[in-house]
Protein backbone atom coordinates (compact mmCIF):
# COMPACT_ATOMS: atom_id res chain seq x y z
CA UNK A 1 0.00 0.00 0.00
CA UNK A 2 1.47 3.61 -1.07
CA UNK A 3 0.91 6.16 1.17
CA UNK A 4 1.52 8.59 -1.80
CA UNK A 5 -1.14 10.64 -2.95
CA UNK A 6 -0.75 8.94 -6.59
CA UNK A 7 0.74 6.11 -7.60
CA UNK A 8 -1.20 3.26 -8.60
CA UNK A 9 0.01 -0.32 -6.40
CA UNK A 10 -2.00 -2.97 -4.71
CA UNK A 11 -2.86 -3.30 -0.69
CA UNK A 12 -3.18 -5.82 1.45
CA UNK A 13 -5.92 -6.03 4.07
CA UNK A 14 -3.28 -5.15 6.93
CA UNK A 15 -2.19 -2.70 5.02
CA UNK A 16 -5.40 -1.30 4.59
CA UNK A 17 -6.15 -1.47 8.09
CA UNK A 18 -3.15 0.23 9.33
CA UNK A 19 -4.40 3.33 7.23
CA UNK A 20 -8.05 3.18 8.70
CA UNK A 21 -6.92 2.90 11.95
CA UNK A 22 -9.59 2.29 14.73
CA UNK A 23 -12.43 2.40 12.34
CA UNK A 24 -14.82 0.22 14.73
CA UNK A 25 -15.26 2.46 17.21
CA UNK A 26 -17.23 5.16 15.63
CA UNK A 27 -20.48 3.51 16.15
CA UNK A 28 -23.61 3.11 13.59
CA UNK A 29 -23.54 0.82 11.03
CA UNK A 30 -20.38 -1.12 10.30
CA UNK A 31 -20.37 -0.18 6.40
CA UNK A 32 -21.04 3.21 7.24
CA UNK A 33 -17.98 3.28 9.77
CA UNK A 34 -15.69 1.57 7.55
CA UNK A 35 -16.65 2.92 4.85
CA UNK A 36 -16.33 6.67 6.25
CA UNK A 37 -12.60 5.31 7.86
CA UNK A 38 -11.46 4.25 4.30
CA UNK A 39 -12.57 7.70 3.17
CA UNK A 40 -11.05 9.54 5.61
CA UNK A 41 -7.92 7.82 4.65
CA UNK A 42 -8.30 8.42 0.72
CA UNK A 43 -8.58 12.03 2.10
CA UNK A 44 -5.56 12.51 3.69
CA UNK A 45 -3.62 10.45 1.54
CA UNK A 46 -2.77 7.39 3.50
CA UNK A 47 -4.33 5.38 0.70
CA UNK A 48 -3.42 6.84 -2.93
CA UNK A 49 -4.69 7.42 -6.27
CA UNK A 50 -4.73 4.04 -7.97
CA UNK A 51 -4.19 1.43 -5.10
CA UNK A 52 -6.15 -1.84 -5.50
CA UNK A 53 -7.92 -2.53 -2.28
CA UNK A 54 -8.28 -6.34 -1.40
CA UNK A 55 -11.56 -8.00 -2.67
CA UNK A 56 -14.58 -8.36 -0.78
CA UNK A 57 -14.22 -11.64 0.01
CA UNK A 58 -10.71 -11.17 1.44
CA UNK A 59 -12.41 -7.76 3.78
CA UNK A 60 -15.04 -10.04 4.90
CA UNK A 61 -12.80 -12.68 6.06
CA UNK A 62 -10.15 -10.70 7.64
CA UNK A 63 -12.86 -8.41 9.21
CA UNK A 64 -14.94 -10.76 10.40
CA UNK A 65 -18.06 -8.91 8.26
CA UNK A 66 -20.91 -10.52 6.04
CA UNK A 67 -19.82 -10.43 2.61
CA UNK A 68 -22.92 -8.54 1.91
CA UNK A 69 -21.50 -5.56 4.54
CA UNK A 70 -18.02 -5.68 2.29
CA UNK A 71 -20.11 -4.94 -0.56
CA UNK A 72 -22.03 -2.30 1.05
CA UNK A 73 -18.51 -0.73 1.99
CA UNK A 74 -17.13 -0.27 -1.76
CA UNK A 75 -20.70 0.79 -2.92
CA UNK A 76 -21.09 3.46 -0.94
CA UNK A 77 -17.61 4.61 -1.51
CA UNK A 78 -18.14 4.07 -5.37
CA UNK A 79 -21.03 6.43 -5.09
CA UNK A 80 -18.92 8.66 -3.01
CA UNK A 81 -17.03 8.63 -6.06
CA UNK A 82 -13.50 7.89 -4.31
CA UNK A 83 -13.16 4.23 -5.65
CA UNK A 84 -14.00 2.31 -8.84
CA UNK A 85 -14.88 -0.90 -9.94
CA UNK A 86 -12.82 -2.42 -12.44
CA UNK A 87 -14.15 -5.82 -13.83
CA UNK A 88 -12.23 -8.58 -13.76
CA UNK A 89 -9.65 -6.09 -12.19
CA UNK A 90 -10.66 -5.65 -8.65
CA UNK A 91 -11.51 -2.20 -7.00
CA UNK A 92 -9.40 0.49 -6.93
CA UNK A 93 -8.75 4.07 -5.70
CA UNK A 94 -9.61 6.91 -7.93
CA UNK A 95 -9.63 10.27 -7.13
CA UNK A 96 -7.86 11.89 -9.77
CA UNK A 97 -9.70 11.15 -12.99
CA UNK A 98 -12.65 12.55 -11.90
CA UNK A 99 -14.29 16.04 -14.13
CA UNK A 100 -13.37 19.08 -12.83
CA UNK A 101 -16.18 21.61 -12.20
CA UNK A 102 -16.07 25.54 -13.86
CA UNK A 103 -13.97 27.98 -12.18
CA UNK A 104 -15.55 29.51 -8.71
CA UNK A 105 -18.33 26.62 -8.40
CA UNK A 106 -17.81 24.27 -5.11
CA UNK A 107 -21.17 22.20 -5.93
CA UNK A 108 -22.59 19.75 -4.21
CA UNK A 109 -21.28 17.54 -1.51
CA UNK A 110 -20.76 14.78 -3.66
CA UNK A 111 -19.16 16.68 -6.56
CA UNK A 112 -16.88 18.11 -3.53
CA UNK A 113 -15.71 15.35 -3.16
CA UNK A 114 -14.91 14.60 -7.05
CA UNK A 115 -13.33 17.44 -7.79
CA UNK A 116 -9.51 17.60 -8.76
CA UNK A 117 -7.35 19.32 -6.94
CA UNK A 118 -5.87 21.00 -10.23
CA UNK A 119 -7.32 23.80 -11.99
CA UNK A 120 -10.75 23.74 -13.45
CA UNK A 121 -11.12 23.41 -16.61
CA UNK A 122 -14.35 24.60 -17.26
CA UNK A 123 -16.21 21.89 -19.05
CA UNK A 124 -18.49 20.57 -16.62
CA UNK A 125 -22.60 22.29 -16.09
CA UNK A 126 -22.91 22.84 -12.81
CA UNK A 127 -26.61 22.28 -12.08
CA UNK A 128 -26.24 21.58 -8.08
CA UNK A 129 -25.26 24.80 -6.93
CA UNK A 130 -28.37 27.01 -5.56
CA UNK A 131 -26.84 30.49 -5.38
CA UNK A 132 -27.06 33.75 -7.13
CA UNK A 133 -23.83 33.63 -9.17
CA UNK A 134 -25.05 35.16 -12.14
CA UNK A 135 -23.98 38.86 -12.62
CA UNK A 136 -27.43 39.47 -13.67
CA UNK A 137 -28.53 39.04 -10.41
CA UNK A 138 -26.09 41.25 -8.57
CA UNK A 139 -27.23 44.73 -7.36
CA UNK A 140 -24.86 48.06 -7.84
CA UNK A 141 -22.52 47.93 -4.73
CA UNK A 142 -20.86 51.01 -3.97
CA UNK A 143 -18.41 51.70 -0.96
CA UNK A 144 -16.48 54.49 -0.12
CA UNK A 145 -14.18 56.18 2.47
CA UNK A 146 -16.59 58.07 3.91
CA UNK A 147 -19.10 55.41 4.47
CA UNK A 148 -15.99 53.88 6.31
CA UNK A 149 -15.91 56.50 8.60
CA UNK A 150 -19.25 55.96 10.08
CA UNK A 151 -17.34 53.00 11.55
CA UNK A 152 -14.16 54.82 12.81
CA UNK A 153 -12.27 55.27 15.84
CA UNK A 154 -14.46 52.32 16.59
CA UNK A 155 -12.38 49.27 16.49
CA UNK A 156 -14.91 47.40 14.01
CA UNK A 157 -15.11 44.41 16.40
CA UNK A 158 -18.73 44.18 17.32
CA UNK A 159 -20.14 40.93 17.71
CA UNK A 160 -23.87 42.32 17.56
CA UNK A 161 -23.51 43.53 14.36
CA UNK A 162 -23.41 47.75 13.05
CA UNK A 163 -26.65 49.32 14.67
CA UNK A 164 -27.73 50.95 11.23
CA UNK A 165 -27.80 47.27 9.78
CA UNK A 166 -29.10 45.81 13.32
CA UNK A 167 -32.12 48.28 12.79
CA UNK A 168 -32.83 47.96 8.95
CA UNK A 169 -33.00 44.24 9.56
CA UNK A 170 -35.60 45.15 12.43
CA UNK A 171 -37.60 47.04 10.27
CA UNK A 172 -37.66 44.47 7.57
CA UNK A 173 -38.76 41.41 9.76
CA UNK A 174 -41.74 44.20 11.38
CA UNK A 175 -42.98 44.79 7.59
CA UNK A 176 -43.30 41.00 7.38
CA UNK A 177 -45.69 40.98 10.77
CA UNK A 178 -42.94 39.92 13.18
CA UNK A 179 -42.73 42.97 15.66
CA UNK A 180 -38.48 42.82 16.01
CA UNK A 181 -36.32 45.74 17.96
CA UNK A 182 -32.61 45.99 17.03
CA UNK A 183 -31.89 44.61 20.57
CA UNK A 184 -33.48 41.61 18.91
CA UNK A 185 -31.01 41.04 16.33
CA UNK A 186 -27.42 40.07 15.77
CA UNK A 187 -25.60 39.89 12.21
CA UNK A 188 -24.04 36.96 11.20
CA UNK A 189 -21.49 35.98 8.45
CA UNK A 190 -24.37 34.18 6.36
CA UNK A 191 -27.57 32.06 7.73
CA UNK A 192 -25.13 28.97 8.00
CA UNK A 193 -23.28 30.82 10.93
CA UNK A 194 -26.35 31.69 12.61
CA UNK A 195 -27.91 28.18 12.19
CA UNK A 196 -23.87 27.09 13.62
CA UNK A 197 -24.37 29.72 16.73
CA UNK A 198 -28.19 28.15 17.32
CA UNK A 199 -26.77 24.51 17.55
CA UNK A 200 -23.98 25.50 19.47
CA UNK A 201 -26.83 27.36 21.76
CA UNK A 202 -29.10 24.30 22.64
CA UNK A 203 -27.28 21.34 21.32
CA UNK A 204 -24.78 18.69 23.15
CA UNK A 205 -23.81 15.34 21.59
CA UNK A 206 -26.50 12.71 21.63
CA UNK A 207 -29.32 15.26 21.51
CA UNK A 208 -31.59 14.97 19.40
CA UNK A 209 -32.60 17.58 16.51
CA UNK A 210 -36.03 17.19 14.82
CA UNK A 211 -35.65 18.34 11.17
CA UNK A 212 -37.28 18.30 8.15
CA UNK A 213 -37.12 15.73 5.84
CA UNK A 214 -35.59 16.57 3.32
CA UNK A 215 -34.10 19.87 3.87
CA UNK A 216 -31.40 22.14 3.86
CA UNK A 217 -27.65 20.31 3.88
CA UNK A 218 -25.99 23.24 5.77
CA UNK A 219 -28.23 22.74 8.89
CA UNK A 220 -27.27 18.76 8.77
CA UNK A 221 -24.34 19.75 8.45
CA UNK A 222 -24.32 21.94 11.69
CA UNK A 223 -26.09 19.98 13.41
CA UNK A 224 -24.26 16.51 12.55
CA UNK A 225 -21.06 19.07 13.41
CA UNK A 226 -22.77 19.49 16.90
CA UNK A 227 -22.93 15.95 17.37
CA UNK A 228 -26.92 15.99 16.84
CA UNK A 229 -29.22 12.63 16.23
CA UNK A 230 -31.32 13.54 13.35
CA UNK A 231 -34.98 12.85 13.36
CA UNK A 232 -36.73 13.62 9.67
CA UNK A 233 -40.11 14.69 9.31
CA UNK A 234 -41.95 14.54 5.98
CA UNK A 235 -43.47 17.64 3.69
CA UNK A 236 -46.29 17.74 1.49
CA UNK A 237 -47.86 20.66 -0.90
CA UNK A 238 -48.41 22.58 2.69
CA UNK A 239 -44.93 22.24 4.18
CA UNK A 240 -43.98 20.23 7.13
CA UNK A 241 -46.52 17.95 8.45
CA UNK A 242 -47.78 18.76 11.97
CA UNK A 243 -48.89 15.05 12.68
CA UNK A 244 -45.36 13.92 12.25
CA UNK A 245 -43.73 16.78 14.09
CA UNK A 246 -46.28 16.47 16.97
CA UNK A 247 -44.90 12.39 17.66
CA UNK A 248 -41.21 13.99 16.62
CA UNK A 249 -41.47 16.58 20.28
CA UNK A 250 -42.11 13.03 21.85
CA UNK A 251 -38.67 12.33 21.98
CA UNK A 252 -37.87 15.36 23.57
CA UNK A 253 -35.17 17.09 21.06
CA UNK A 254 -33.19 19.47 22.29
CA UNK A 255 -34.59 21.71 19.32
CA UNK A 256 -36.56 22.40 16.12
CA UNK A 257 -35.30 23.46 12.51
CA UNK A 258 -37.85 24.44 10.19
CA UNK A 259 -38.07 26.38 6.73
CA UNK A 260 -41.08 28.40 6.68
CA UNK A 261 -40.73 30.36 3.87
CA UNK A 262 -39.52 28.92 0.43
CA UNK A 263 -38.84 25.84 2.01
CA UNK A 264 -34.98 23.82 -0.10
CA UNK A 265 -35.16 21.66 -1.64
CA UNK A 266 -38.78 20.98 -2.43
CA UNK A 267 -39.95 24.61 -2.64
CA UNK A 268 -42.94 24.57 -0.30
CA UNK A 269 -44.38 27.15 1.27
CA UNK A 270 -45.39 26.45 5.04
CA UNK A 271 -49.08 26.97 5.13
CA UNK A 272 -50.89 29.40 7.25
CA UNK A 273 -52.71 27.12 9.50
CA UNK A 274 -49.53 25.00 10.08
CA UNK A 275 -47.62 28.02 11.30
CA UNK A 276 -50.61 28.33 14.18
CA UNK A 277 -50.36 24.71 14.95
CA UNK A 278 -46.67 24.37 15.35
CA UNK A 279 -46.51 27.86 17.20
CA UNK A 280 -48.45 26.40 19.75
CA UNK A 281 -46.87 23.35 20.01
CA UNK A 282 -43.43 24.29 20.23
CA UNK A 283 -44.40 27.04 22.90
CA UNK A 284 -46.93 24.21 25.11
CA UNK A 285 -43.60 21.44 24.81
CA UNK A 286 -41.19 24.26 25.13
CA UNK A 287 -38.99 23.20 22.27
CA UNK A 288 -36.52 26.27 20.83
CA UNK A 289 -37.74 26.38 17.29
CA UNK A 290 -35.00 27.40 14.61
CA UNK A 291 -37.21 29.04 11.80
CA UNK A 292 -35.17 29.83 8.58
CA UNK A 293 -36.56 32.43 6.27
CA UNK A 294 -33.22 32.87 4.53
CA UNK A 295 -35.05 32.72 1.01
CA UNK A 296 -38.00 34.50 1.74
CA UNK A 297 -37.36 37.51 -0.64
CA UNK A 298 -37.05 34.57 -3.71
CA UNK A 299 -40.69 33.92 -3.36
CA UNK A 300 -43.32 34.52 -6.20
CA UNK A 301 -46.48 35.07 -3.68
CA UNK A 302 -47.01 36.94 -0.92
CA UNK A 303 -45.48 34.59 2.68
CA UNK A 304 -47.17 34.47 5.92
CA UNK A 305 -45.93 36.56 9.16
CA UNK A 306 -43.02 33.75 10.30
CA UNK A 307 -44.12 31.01 12.84
CA UNK A 308 -42.22 32.97 15.71
CA UNK A 309 -44.40 35.88 15.38
CA UNK A 310 -47.37 33.35 16.82
CA UNK A 311 -44.92 32.10 19.26
CA UNK A 312 -44.11 35.30 21.72
CA UNK A 313 -43.44 33.63 24.47
CA UNK A 314 -41.30 30.55 23.06
CA UNK A 315 -37.53 30.38 22.33
CA UNK A 316 -37.69 31.07 18.63
CA UNK A 317 -34.39 31.57 16.65
CA UNK A 318 -35.02 33.23 13.28
CA UNK A 319 -32.32 33.05 10.74
CA UNK A 320 -32.07 35.08 7.48
CA UNK A 321 -29.52 36.01 4.44
CA UNK A 322 -29.10 39.44 2.64
CA UNK A 323 -26.62 37.05 0.91
CA UNK A 324 -29.39 34.82 -0.49
CA UNK A 325 -30.76 38.01 -1.75
CA UNK A 326 -28.82 40.09 -2.90
CA UNK A 327 -24.94 38.70 -3.67
CA UNK A 328 -23.53 35.27 -2.47
CA UNK A 329 -20.08 37.16 -1.41
CA UNK A 330 -21.88 39.36 1.16
CA UNK A 331 -21.47 37.10 3.31
CA UNK A 332 -24.19 38.41 5.70
CA UNK A 333 -26.89 36.94 7.66
CA UNK A 334 -29.11 37.25 10.89
CA UNK A 335 -30.13 35.50 13.48
CA UNK A 336 -33.47 37.17 15.37
CA UNK A 337 -34.10 36.09 18.84
CA UNK A 338 -36.11 37.33 22.30
CA UNK A 339 -33.55 39.67 23.74
CA UNK A 340 -32.07 37.60 26.45
CA UNK A 341 -31.36 34.47 24.09
CA UNK A 342 -30.13 37.29 21.58
CA UNK A 343 -27.19 37.95 24.10
CA UNK A 344 -26.15 34.87 24.55
CA UNK A 345 -26.41 34.48 20.92
CA UNK A 346 -24.34 37.47 20.55
CA UNK A 347 -21.58 35.65 22.95
CA UNK A 348 -21.02 32.80 20.79
CA UNK A 349 -20.77 35.08 17.98
CA UNK A 350 -17.83 36.75 19.87
CA UNK A 351 -16.68 33.33 20.68
CA UNK A 352 -16.76 32.82 16.57
CA UNK A 353 -15.10 35.50 15.01
CA UNK A 354 -15.42 38.63 17.50
CA UNK A 355 -18.09 40.31 14.37
CA UNK A 356 -18.89 40.06 11.04
CA UNK A 357 -17.01 42.22 8.17
CA UNK A 358 -17.76 45.72 8.77
CA UNK A 359 -17.52 46.30 4.99
CA UNK A 360 -19.87 43.69 4.23
CA UNK A 361 -22.26 45.31 7.00
CA UNK A 362 -21.97 48.24 5.41
CA UNK A 363 -22.76 47.34 1.50
CA UNK A 364 -25.75 45.56 3.01
CA UNK A 365 -26.84 48.11 5.07
CA UNK A 366 -26.60 50.46 2.24
CA UNK A 367 -28.28 48.01 -0.31
CA UNK A 368 -31.61 47.57 2.36
CA UNK A 369 -31.60 51.12 2.51
CA UNK A 370 -32.24 50.92 -1.64
CA UNK A 371 -34.33 48.23 -1.40
CA UNK A 372 -37.83 49.70 -0.59
CA UNK A 373 -38.03 51.62 -3.79
CA UNK A 374 -35.33 49.61 -6.13
CA UNK A 375 -36.82 47.55 -8.90
CA UNK A 376 -34.00 45.62 -8.87
CA UNK A 377 -35.83 42.98 -6.49
CA UNK A 378 -38.40 42.56 -9.17
CA UNK A 379 -36.12 41.86 -12.02
CA UNK A 380 -34.61 39.33 -10.31
CA UNK A 381 -37.64 37.72 -9.50
CA UNK A 382 -38.81 37.74 -12.82
CA UNK A 383 -35.44 36.48 -14.41
CA UNK A 384 -35.57 34.14 -12.00
CA UNK A 385 -39.15 32.75 -12.78
CA UNK A 386 -38.43 32.75 -16.44
CA UNK A 387 -35.30 30.14 -16.19
CA UNK A 388 -37.43 27.90 -13.73
CA UNK A 389 -39.87 28.06 -16.77
CA UNK A 390 -37.06 27.34 -19.34
CA UNK A 391 -35.32 24.62 -17.13
CA UNK A 392 -39.00 23.34 -16.31
CA UNK A 393 -39.65 23.07 -20.62
CA UNK A 394 -36.39 21.86 -21.24
CA UNK A 395 -36.65 18.28 -18.51
CA UNK A 396 -40.58 18.08 -19.92
CA UNK A 397 -38.99 17.85 -23.21
CA UNK A 398 -36.05 16.03 -22.83
CA UNK A 399 -36.98 13.78 -20.08
CA UNK A 400 -40.70 13.56 -19.53
CA UNK A 401 -40.85 10.79 -17.35
CA UNK A 402 -39.17 13.08 -14.63
CA UNK A 403 -41.69 15.06 -12.38
CA UNK A 404 -41.71 17.75 -9.91
CA UNK A 405 -43.74 19.80 -7.32
CA UNK A 406 -43.93 23.27 -8.67
CA UNK A 407 -42.21 25.33 -6.45
CA UNK A 408 -43.54 28.69 -4.62
CA UNK A 409 -40.17 30.35 -5.62
CA UNK A 410 -36.44 30.04 -4.80
CA UNK A 411 -33.69 28.81 -7.05
CA UNK A 412 -34.02 24.88 -7.54
CA UNK A 413 -36.62 22.23 -8.56
CA UNK A 414 -36.44 18.97 -6.29
CA UNK A 415 -36.33 16.14 -9.15
CA UNK A 416 -38.15 12.76 -9.36
CA UNK A 417 -36.47 10.78 -11.06
CA UNK A 418 -38.13 7.22 -10.47
CA UNK A 419 -35.58 5.58 -10.01
CA UNK A 420 -32.15 5.57 -7.89
CA UNK A 421 -30.70 8.97 -8.21
CA UNK A 422 -27.33 8.43 -6.62
CA UNK A 423 -25.21 6.07 -8.98
CA UNK A 424 -27.30 8.59 -12.18
CA UNK A 425 -25.56 11.42 -10.90
CA UNK A 426 -22.28 9.38 -10.70
CA UNK A 427 -23.10 8.64 -14.54
CA UNK A 428 -23.94 12.32 -15.24
CA UNK A 429 -21.38 13.72 -13.99
CA UNK A 430 -18.72 11.30 -16.02
CA UNK A 431 -21.22 12.70 -18.96
CA UNK A 432 -20.25 16.05 -18.13
CA UNK A 433 -22.72 17.73 -15.60
CA UNK A 434 -23.26 18.11 -11.63
CA UNK A 435 -26.14 17.73 -9.89
CA UNK A 436 -26.90 17.43 -6.27
CA UNK A 437 -28.19 14.03 -4.99
CA UNK A 438 -30.14 13.35 -1.61
CA UNK A 439 -27.86 11.98 0.00
CA UNK A 440 -27.00 14.94 1.88
CA UNK A 441 -30.54 16.57 2.26
CA UNK A 442 -32.52 13.84 3.90
CA UNK A 443 -31.32 12.60 7.53
CA UNK A 444 -33.38 9.11 6.74
CA UNK A 445 -32.50 8.70 3.21
CA UNK A 446 -36.39 8.24 2.58
CA UNK A 447 -35.58 10.52 -0.93
CA UNK A 448 -33.92 7.79 -3.08
CA UNK A 449 -35.13 8.94 -6.52
CA UNK A 450 -34.26 12.54 -6.10
CA UNK A 451 -32.02 15.36 -7.54
CA UNK A 452 -32.07 18.82 -6.56
CA UNK A 453 -31.54 20.80 -9.87
CA UNK A 454 -31.02 24.54 -10.17
CA UNK A 455 -32.42 27.26 -12.36
CA UNK A 456 -30.11 30.13 -11.39
CA UNK A 457 -27.98 29.33 -14.10
CA UNK A 458 -27.60 31.40 -17.68
CA UNK A 459 -29.79 30.24 -19.58
CA UNK A 460 -27.64 28.53 -22.70
CA UNK A 461 -26.02 26.75 -19.12
CA UNK A 462 -29.72 25.17 -18.27
CA UNK A 463 -29.97 23.97 -21.80
CA UNK A 464 -26.71 22.35 -22.79
CA UNK A 465 -27.38 21.05 -18.95
CA UNK A 466 -30.26 19.37 -19.75
CA UNK A 467 -29.59 18.00 -23.24
CA UNK A 468 -26.12 16.05 -21.06
CA UNK A 469 -28.83 14.95 -18.40
CA UNK A 470 -30.91 13.47 -21.26
CA UNK A 471 -27.99 11.68 -22.87
CA UNK A 472 -26.91 10.31 -19.51
CA UNK A 473 -30.31 8.90 -18.55
CA UNK A 474 -30.59 7.51 -22.27
CA UNK A 475 -26.89 5.57 -21.28
CA UNK A 476 -27.40 5.01 -18.31
CA UNK A 477 -30.76 3.06 -18.51
CA UNK A 478 -29.29 0.91 -21.26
Amino acid sequence: MTNRATGGGSGSVPELLAAVGSWSSAGGPLYRSLARAIAGAVERGALGDGVRLPSERELAEALAIGRGTAAAVYDALVVEGLVRRRRGSGTFVAVSDQPALPAGREGSALVQRLVERSEPNGAMVDLSLSVLGDASFQPPLALGSADLRTVTPDTGYTPWGLPPLRRAIAAELGARGLATREEQVVVTTGAQQAISMAAACWVRPGDAVVVEDPTYPGALAAFTQAGARLLGVPLDDGGVRVGALRKALEERPALVYLQSSVHSPTGTVLAAGRRAEIAALVTERHVPLVEDVALVDLTWGAVPPPIAAQAPTASTAVVGSLSKRFWGGLRVGYVRAPEPLALRLARIKATRDLGSSAVSQLLAAQLLERAAGDPFEQRRRDVLRARHDQLGEALRHRLPGWTWRPPAGGLSLWVDLRAPSEPFAQHALRTGVAVATPGVLSPSGQCPHHLRLSFSGPPDELEEGVARLATAWRTWRA
